[in-house]
């Protein structure tokens, strides 16, 4: 759903934004393999020591509530500080908060390690702010290009929450930490030496026109929103409910999943295995679902992908015993798919919707009202099971608020129409 047609680059340089995308993706791919892994370390924990699930939730919850808090100051820090030194920050600050993870003793120390030290590390290098930096440099290809960085969420649990099961099970979830920290260390030379905020730094234009070519023609198609004019919209508040139903129930499966499927008669190293493989179908669905996306409506893209999380979730709710094989394999290709169509779309219709050099901030925004909704739902489905002693009610929360995603973000851009 792109709303400005953007004159087509020359092709005599290869365009540098995609050199942007290729570090985005490196970095995604190490962040959401920490992210997303905590599965694993979810049972980890829980089997050494005793905690509950509502309390052992919370965990990944503390992250997702710092993420909140900190999101939209983090893409104000992104606007002014630019790529290199923000998501620099960032990565040094996820690696000394998985060391200090590996170290701990007790859920409070964890809590403050991974919670809120690693949250922040993760927070400055989110997706809101990637997605912002990625919009600077494509407009006509904004889909496609955010969609091939953001597949880094797959190819991270498809690598790394296998390999961290195993490290898990040969030495142990401390050892899993230090692992996660060497690589999130190893981002940061090609962060400082190849990251860049803006095409002017390269003396070029969005989507790879050169400063002349650019300069020929008309360039200020579109308003430069700043973010407390999208704070008097009523387009952005159904943005922020609609990034908050999408990231939710999402996460509530990341943390869940293992041990729902483990519950259901798998060996735990098959659920991993079969988490892993949904990390497949994720970097397709946001490659592929990406593309479509920059040609019919972003919507009709996201609508797609809510009937696939919608069916996941009922699948992973009628799991009972291990003749189920090929029903996980059906739940982890429609989560994929789900997945595939979440903070990408969303961030880059923010991005139609309100373009300019506020993008961090307002993605940032954005950023936050995801984690909002990451922070609540994983750890009301532990309470919920922890009261309950099964998910249906986790479920029947989930359904809803994918719902009511979809059709915010359906009506965001009919608004803003509207108030022109």
């Amino acid at each position: 759903m792109p709303l400005v047609k953007n004159k087509k680059r020359s092709s005599r340089n290869w365009f540098y934004g995609w050199v942007i995308v290729a570090v985005s993706n490196l970095v995604i791919t190490v962040v959401f393999g920490v992210r997303l892994s905590f599965t694993v370390f979810f049972v980890a924990l829980i089997d050494e020591f005793g905690w509950s699930r509502a309390e052992t939730s919370l965990i990944f919850s503390t992250s997702m509530i710092m993420f909140a808090a900190t999101s939209t100051l983090t893409g104000i820090w992104l606007d002014k500080w630019g790529a290199r030194r923000t998501f620099g920050i960032g990565a040094a600050i996820l690696t000394i908060g998985l060391i200090l993870s590996s170290q701990i003793q007790n859920i409070f120390q964890l809590a403050l390690a991974y919670g809120a030290i690693a949250g922040l590390g993760i927070t400055l290098l989110g997706l809101g702010q990637l997605s912002s930096l990625i919009a600077r440099w494509f407009r006509r290809r904004r889909g496609m290009a955010i969609g091939i960085a953001f597949s880094g969420t797959g190819i991270g649990s498809l690598l790394i929450i296998p390999g961290i099961e195993h490290i898990i099970s040969a030495y142990s979830w401390r050892t899993a930490y230090i692992v996660l920290a060497g690589l999130t260390f190893a981002t940061i030379p090609l962060i400082i030496f190849l990251l860049r905020l803006n095409p002017a730094e390269k003396n070029l234009r969005t989507d790879g026109a050169s400063m002349i070519e650019a300069n020929e023609g008309s360039n200020q198609l579109e308003k430069e929103w700043k973010l407390r004019d999208t704070l008097q919209t009523p387009a952005f508040w159904l943005l922020l409910i609609a990034a908050l139903g999408a990231l939710g129930p999402i996460r509530m499966l990341t943390v869940h999943q293992l041990a729902i499927i483990v519950e259901s008669g798998f060996e735990r190293s098959y659920a991993a295995e079969m988490i892993g493989f949904s990390g497949v179908i994720t970097s397709l669905a946001f490659i592929l679902l990406g593309v479509l996306s920059d040609k019919i409506d972003r919507r009709l893209i996201y609508m797609f992908g809510s009937l696939s999380l919608i069916a996941a979730i009922f699948i992973l709710g009628g799991l009972r015993n291990s003749e189920q094989s090929i029903w996980v394999l059906a739940y982890t290709i429609l989560l994929g798919v789900g997945e595939g169509s979440r903070a990408s779309l969303v961030t880059a219709i923010a991005s139609d919707l309100f373009p300019g050099n506020a993008l961090g901030a307002i993605n940032g925004a954005v950023g936050a009202s995801f984690a909002v909704g990451a922070a609540i739902l994983p750890w009301l489905a532990g309470l919920l099971y922890d009261l309950q002693g099964n998910y249906t009610t986790a479920f029947i929360v989930s359904v809803g608020a994918v719902m009511i995603s979809t059709f915010s973000l359906w009506l965001a851009p009919i608004l803003l129409r509207q108030n022109r």
